[in-house]
């Protein structure tokens, strides 16, 4: 569900847990609150590329990417194609 930012009296911070419907954040200063916040999203995001990685790892990027998956041939095609930097440094000889 999500978290709520919350005043508290005293004009520091606290962060409401609605999953857990607790407080998991008080006394905080603006920055605090901005920096766990970035922390979540940092760590949340480092999940989702773990995750990517296993299926990628093993064959099977298809369960991640869909109909949009790439093959390094297609992928180096499309980087020529637009300018890239990187196609140049694996031209086929």
């Amino acid at each position: 569900m999500g978290s709520q930012i919350i005043r508290q009296p005293d004009g520091r911070f606290a962060v409401f847990c609605r999953n857990t419907n607790t407080i998991t954040v008080y006394d905080a200063s603006e920055n605090e609150v901005v920096e766990y916040f970035a922390e979540a999203a940092a760590e949340a995001a480092r999940e989702d590329v773990r995750r990517k990685l296993k299926h990628v790892a093993v064959g099977e990027p298809g369960r991640v990417y869909f109909q949009h998956t790439l093959t390094w041939d297609e992928a180096l095609a499309s980087d020529r194609e637009h300018g890239g930097e990187v196609s140049e440094r694996f031209s086929a000889d």
